[in-house]
């Protein structure tokens, strides 16, 4: 849902037109709502498990706690009639002896992968006004993909700096930046394959949502802690910088 790559690419074209005011706004307004969205959902996160609990207690209030309590007998009755059911054989259809199956959590999500990336590879070819939205769905998995290997990988690299955050936010702004300025002069179907690829792969490459709960949770004043500050601040700077040289990139190989 979130991408950092999206909002960088606008601030940068603000500042590729020489407005650094609305662009330094635009990155200070963005963290700040980030921020604010991000202790909103908490606070509401809380309100509603306290909510449920006291209307838990209410329920019970009106039922009362009784219980009744289950004689030595009736334990032992039960437990054999259990054991009874569970030694007895379960015949199928057929009159043949077999257990029941009961299908994995994985193997119930691997049909839903297959069965939606079959409908999409469908969609591409029999759906030509929804070719981009399926082709960029198509490149989705592998950007978070991506992103979930380098961030399990790096950000316990340096103590205070997500490493493994900073380095696909960095990649997607380069990405967005480069097959953007490709975009401007691509044909029909290179422009789709290009709008799909910055939409799919560079938009899921990217996280903003994690990287404001990284910069909320480096920075704790009681200890004077404020690594947080500084992990945006150098986030934000290479990206400017990086959107910046990436954009450019396709004058460069024109030049060439």
């Amino acid at each position: 849902v979130s991408t950092f790559s999206s909002w960088n690419s606008a601030m940068v074209n603000l500042v590729k037109s020489g407005k650094w005011g609305e662009a330094i706004g635009g990155y200070a307004i963005g963290l700040q709502l980030g921020v604010v969205a991000y202790l909103f959902g908490q606070h509401v996160a809380v309100y509603i498990f306290v909510w449920r609990c006291r209307r838990e207690v209410k329920r019970a209030e009106r039922r009362g706690y009784a219980f009744r309590l289950r004689t030595d007998s009736n334990d032992s009755a039960d437990e054999e009639q259990v054991e009874a059911n569970a030694s007895m054989p379960v015949r199928g259809r057929t009159g043949r002896i077999g257990q029941r199956y009961i299908p994995s959590v994985r193997s119930l999500a691997t049909t839903f992968f297959f069965t939606i990336l079959i409908g999409l590879l469908l969609a591409v070819f029999l759906l030509p006004k929804r070719q981009e939205f399926a082709i960029s769905l198509l490149f989705t998995p592998f950007g978070t993909f991506t992103r979930w290997k380098l961030a399990n990988k790096y950000n316990k690299r340096l103590p205070g700096f997500p490493l493994g955050t900073f380095t696909v936010n960095l990649l997607s702004c380069a990405l967005s930046g480069s097959l953007g300025s490709f975009l401007a002069s691509a044909g029909p179907e290179e422009s789709i394959v290009l709008s799909s690829m910055i939409a799919g792969f560079a938009g899921s490459l990217s996280t903003f949502a994690m990287f404001i709960i990284e910069i909320i949770s480096l920075i704790d004043p009681i200890i004077f802690k404020f690594d947080g500050f500084i992990y945006a601040l150098t986030t934000i700077l290479w990206g400017v910088i990086i959107g910046l040289t990436s954009s450019q990139a396709k004058n460069w190989a024109d030049d060439i």
